[in-house]
Formats: structure tokens, sequence, C-alpha cells
């Protein structure tokens, strides 16, 4: 199955929501456009890949030297040891890992070239101008993969908290005028800093967002972002504004206050499925629609 479209149909955020709610593998292929504010820009392309829902590696070539060159450059290995030991690894096993059986790389070395690919990938957020194939029938590339693995939407949510130019994503900001309300007892864990968890306890559907700012003394954008990753994260949804009642409470949860960094990578194979909002399956199924 190949999906073919515009970044202006759905973002990269919302991708990688899809992604992990349907628990994808294969190649998401992102390629930039120029744009009204750069018409001589170049076209480049990127290469995300994904395991069962998991962001496992992220390259801007297709000739399956971009782990070990980032090894090389960095000094760890001379190009000769590389190739040698690349030649011998096993079909179907990360390359990083079979480095470090070999003795030849330690885990925080994998830890750091697991975070350069994570930081390459939410650079892509920043995109103005773009189109994406997300194509679920190709093989993962072994030696661009380090063993490491991250939960798509934790990927999505850090680079969110780390897009310093939201003009890719100003349609999609929640109404300042509109409240939040929480969707209940939520039982997967999920990683929030410190201003989306602050967002989330207004969550009851009694404070538009712009009076949340306020009494946060903070923009009315900032909010407007955290919102969205709490709608993206499934935690809430965008409500009118009611009267709050007597008996309203914040509802306990398996919440994760976190730094806001995509340094934390995860090992585990386990997957979480996520809630998804309503507002992001009318957009889904109007964007499938589109697509038949």
């Amino acid at each position: 199955m190949a999906i073919t479209s515009s970044l202006n149909d759905l973002s990269l955020a919302e991708l990688f929501q899809l992604i992990e709610y349907r628990r994808k593998s294969g190649c998401l292929r992102i390629s930039t456009l120029p744009n009204s504010l750069a018409p001589e820009a170049k076209t480049y392309h990127y290469y995300i890949w994904f395991q069962q829902g998991r962001f496992v590696a992220a390259v801007n070539r297709l000739d399956g030297q971009g782990l070990v060159s980032e090894i090389t450059k960095r000094g760890w290995l001379s190009q000769r040891v590389v190739e040698r030991l690349s030649s011998r690894c096993p079909a179907k096993m990360p390359l990083g890992v079979y480095f470090k059986i070999q003795g030849v790389l330690q885990s925080e070395q994998l830890h750091l070239l697991f975070s350069t690919q994570l930081r390459q990938a939410a650079s892509l957020f920043e995109v103005q101008a773009g189109e994406f194939n997300l194509d679920t029938n190709v093989p993962l590339p072994w030696n661009e993969v380090t063993g490491l693995s991250l939960r798509s939407l934790d990927v999505a949510l850090g680079a969110l908290r780390m897009l310093n130019n939201w003009q890719a994503l100003a349609e999609a900001l929640p109404d300042p005028s509109l409240a939040i309300q929480s969707r209940g007892v939520i039982q997967q864990k999920c990683r929030l800093n410190a201003l989306d968890w602050q967002v989330w306890e207004f969550a009851q559907g009694t404070v538009a967002l712009k009076n949340i700012a306020r009494q946060l003394n903070q923009s009315v954008e900032k909010i407007q972002q955290a919102a969205f990753r709490l709608v993206l994260a499934g935690l809430v949804e965008e409500v009118p504004v009611t009267r709050p009642t007597a008996d309203q409470k914040i509802r306990s949860t398996n919440l994760i206050v976190e730094p806001s960094t995509l340094e934390t990578v995860a090992e585990s194979n386990e997957v979480e499925k996520p809630k998804v909002s309503a507002s992001f399956l009318q957009n889904l199924v109007s964007f499938l629609r589109s697509q038949a």
C-alpha cells in the first residue's frame, strides 16, 4: 500500500499519529518543494522508516550509507573497518546492534547516532511546502538501523516542542475561543512537558484557550500549540466553552511529565495504542476518500 499526497492535506504530525495508530511499517518519503518565500529553493528528499508504528531510522539518502557515514565522520571507526564489518552483518539484523555485538560501538554511541536521526526527522516538521509518500511494501534498510526505536507519537510531540516556526501548522491550531475537554481516564503513558501538563489541567471544557493563556501568563499562540499537542496525543478534544459544575475534578491518569527533548530513546518493542480525536478521524476519512 502506498499513499502519496501533499503535506497541506495531512500534516507530518498527523502522519506520525496515523502511522502509530495503525502500527504501520515501511518508508515515509518527504520531498520538500519551493514556496513563495523561497521560490529558488531546491527539492530535497528525506526517508523516515517505521516498524510496527515505531520510528526506527531517518536518512537523506538511499545508498545505504547514511549510518556508516555518520560513524566514520565522528571518527569512531575507519572506512575500511566499517566496510569489512558491514559485509559480515547477518540479514535482518540492525547494523548498530551488530557493531555493538562485535564490541566496536558502545550503547552511548548508538544513542548518539539515533538522536541524530531523530533531530533530522524533527527538522522536517517546519517544512511549509512538500509532498509525502507512505509506502508500506518496502523492506527495512537494516544497515541504516541502530537497533533503537521510539513511539512515532513521542517523536512527533518532541518535534513539536522544539518547533520554532509553526507556519506550516498554523491552520491546524485550535481556535483560541474554544476550550479543551479531557477524553476521560487515560490508560496509556504519555510524555508531557511542563506547559502541556499545565494546559491539560484546564481540560474540563470550561475555559477558553485565550483565557488559559491569560491565567498562565503565556501567549495565546503558545497555549494553542500546547493544546494541539494534547489533541494529537488523543488526550483532549476541542469543545465549545461550557459553565463549570460543582463536582468537576481533574481525572487521574498515567501521564508522565518529561523534559522537552528528543534525546530520550526507547529500546522496548511494546507498542501502546493512542486514542485518536474525532476531528482527526474526520480529516483522515476525508483525505483517504480523496485518494480513492
